[in-house]
Formats: structure tokens, C-alpha cells, sequence
């Protein structure tokens, strides 16, 4: 992982992003306990320059990491250090305002920012899929977040009602 910070850190120097925040799962198991996998890191970036059109050109991002830093693709994924690695734009008001508001962590040779867990979860919450279900369920269950700020979250985005709908599938949480 640290590999790849320091990759997306010579992407910035380079000109090549703005900006970026790990989100995803790798952003929630800094916060919780380890007993789900993921098999990615999102990253969340900040291309440079303002897009002209409702198309993201990528390929700038693309062309630098599979020339100057050795990355592959693979499918969805482009392999970075050995790590797959999805890059996303933030799409909407919520990742945005997620992206905006990331905290910084350190390791004991990098730092960098990732979504703050409330954030991640209320994108859990937005798309509802299996797998963030269970997240949520392990999130629930160990009592990790703060449930006002989360609440408040929901209420802004609109998505307390998906909450509640969720919360029947956590019954026994």
C-alpha cells in the first residue's frame, strides 16, 4: 500500500492529478476491525484541469502510471506495485463534500488522506449493494462511528429513508 501513496504522491508532483483520497474499503478498515476483504484501493483523484465535456479523459492518468511507473491492466483494475487499483472521479455531492473533508493518516513512512468512515458509510448506504450490507453489518455490530454525524449525513443526502430500508436486512445487529 505505502508503494502506492507514493506513486499517487508523484502523480500529484508530476502534474498528473490534483489531488486524492483513498475511499472504499481500504478507507473503512482503518476505522474498524479487519474482518472483510476488498480486492482493490480506491482512489478517489482530481485530474488537472477542468474537464471541457461530461467525458473524463483517464488517459492521462493511465498513460503515466503504465509508462513511467510500471502499472498493468488488468480488467476494471490497473495493477499498481502489485496492488489493483480503481481510480474514480468524485461523482456526485456526497463524494465531493467526501473527498473535501478526508482525513489525513499516517503510516510510519507516508501520509496520506482517506474518507472519514462516516462518509464511506453513508456511500454504502447510497448504492446498497450485498457487500456493503455486510459492512455495514460489521460497522453496526462493533459500534464504530458516530451515529449523529452519520444520521446527519443521511439526512443532508437524502438517504435516511435507503437507511432505514437497509437497517431491516441488520436486524439482530
Amino acid at each position: 500500500m505505502e508503494r502506492v501513496i507514493q506513486v499517487l504522491d508523484d502523480m500529484v508532483r508530476d502534474d498528473i492529478i490534483e489531488d486524492y483520497v483513498v475511499g472504499g474499503a481500504t478507507a473503512v478498515l482503518y476505522f474498524s476491525v479487519p474482518n472483510f476483504i476488498t480486492e482493490d484501493i480506491d482512489v478517489f483523484v482530481y485530474l488537472k484541469g477542468k474537464p471541457t465535456s461530461s467525458i473524463i479523459d483517464f488517459s492521462p492518468l493511465y498513460d503515466y502510471v503504465l509508462s513511467k511507473k510500471n502499472a498493468s491492466i488488468q480488467g476494471e483494475y490497473i495493477i499498481v506495485e502489485g496492488f489493483p487499483v480503481q481510480f474514480l472521479i468524485p461523482y456526485d455531492n456526497l463524494s465531493k463534500e467526501a473527498f473535501e473533508k478526508a482525513i489525513p493518516v499516517s503510516t510510519p513512512t507516508t501520509r496520506f488522506k482517506i474518507f472519514d468512515l462516516e462518509y464511506s458509510m453513508a456511500i454504502m448506504i447510497q448504492f446498497g449493494k450485498e457487500k456493503y450490507v455486510e459492512r455495514l453489518r460489521t460497522l453496526l455490530k462493533h459500534r464504530l462511528f458516530d451515529s449523529k454525524k452519520l444520521d446527519s449525513l443521511l439526512e443532508r443526502f437524502n438517504l435516511t429513508s435507503k437507511w432505514l430500508g437497509l437497517k431491516k436486512q441488520l436486524e439482530g445487529v
